[in-house]
């Protein structure tokens, strides 16, 4: 299932990282993605990043889903597994 398209036709950085999770952790993830595009944050475990004005975070286990979020919507800026480096490029 492609979530993304990016215009190249190449398959895009979140749809490669959910396609290797294992498919419960998988399923986890697509229903909170889903969730947040919708904006139905009820019951996420959802932060405001301190640094930066309109991203948030939102935990799933050790996966973090970081987004934009502002007056034109909303905007996924990564998928990834919480490491060292997961808050530093923001």
């Amino acid at each position: 299932m492609k979530l993304f398209r990016p215009s190249n036709g190449s398959m895009h950085k979140t749809d490669k990282f959910l396609a290797k999770l294992d498919a419960e952790r998988r399923e986890k993830v697509l229903v909170v993605l889903l969730r947040i595009r919708t904006g139905d944050f009820s019951g996420l475990n959802l932060k405001k990043m301190k640094e930066v004005g309109s991203l948030y975070r939102v935990r799933v286990g050790k996966v973090r889903i970081i987004f934009e979020m502002d007056t034109n919507g909303i905007r996924l800026v990564d998928v990834d597994f919480r490491n060292d480096n997961t808050y530093k490029r923001y």
